[in-house]
């Protein structure tokens, strides 16, 4: 099977790139492969009667599957460049807090409306912790909660699911780069596709293939012959990033997932 896009990795990025995709680019044939399972089918066995600690899952329902790790969080959306990551340094403050703020819009969109954006700017705690010289960070927070969260992802599934394949319990074990593309491999087989976006950590080979790690650590990198969607330069039709920056850690790339 071709597709145009192949996203790896259905947690917060690889859903929230389908979600983009499928707004701006309606005939772009996608597909997204998820080691973990569907968020219906995501359950622990630990019930602290029968099951009383972890008993080793094929597939950890708690840390992947769809929606990611912090599918069954509390849901906190931090909008700020004071911490939680470092896109800013890629493409500056003033868009990360837009695109921040336009995840917020799409959560809000798709079941998370009437839930709480709390504020640490001008509130009492500020004056207070100037007044005995400590430094409270500037931040917005919306606060979907547990049951909320996991609503508006599976919203967002819905809506995607009859529009792309979704391929769950799916490991991708290596991509390789191909003439006019790349091919995933994994236990189920192959497929190929023109853009790979990752949105976990990759490490590519002297042979140019890349190999997917289960770390997923907050950090973006770039790296050769990778491209991530943006609006900087296009190319064949596809719009991707003018800028490629090799990678500073043993070749171990991080991928943005941007549009």
């Amino acid at each position: 099977m071709k597709y145009d896009v192949i996203i790896i990795g259905a947690g917060p990025g690889g859903i929230f790139a389908a979600y983009e995709l499928m707004k701006k680019k309606p005939d772009c044939k996608i597909a997204v492969f998820e080691e973990g399972y569907p968020l219906e089918k995501r359950k622990c066995p630990i019930d602290g009667e029968k099951v009383k600690s972890c008993i080793n899952c094929k597939r950890c329902s708690i840390m992947c599957g769809c929606g990611g790790a912090g599918a069954f969080s509390d849901g906190k959306y931090n909008i700020t460049n004071d911490f939680g990551g470092t896109l800013f340094e890629y493409i500056g403050k003033k868009q990360a807090v837009e695109l921040m703020k336009y995840v917020d819009e799409i959560n809000m969109e798709n079941g998370g409306e009437g839930t709480k954006l709390y504020s640490t700017a001008g509130t009492k705690f500020k004056k207070l912790c100037l007044q005995n010289k400590l430094n409270l960070l500037d931040a917005s927070v919306r606060h979907l909660g547990t049951d909320i969260n996991y609503v508006v992802l599976q919203n967002l599934y819905d809506q995607m699911k009859d529009k792309m394949d979704f391929f769950f319990d799916a490991p991708v074990e290596t991509i390789e780069i191909t003439d006019g593309g790349y091919r995933r491999i994994c236990m189920h087989g192959s497929k190929t596709g023109q853009i790979f976006i990752l949105t976990r950590r990759c490490s590519i080979s002297k042979r140019g293939k890349m190999a997917i790690r289960s770390s997923v650590k907050r950090k973006i990198m770039h790296a050769e012959n990778v491209w991530f969607l943006s609006d900087e330069a296009e190319a064949n039709g596809w719009k991707r990033s003018a800028r490629i920056l090799q990678s500073r850690q043993n070749q171990t790339v991080w991928i943005l997932v941007s549009v």
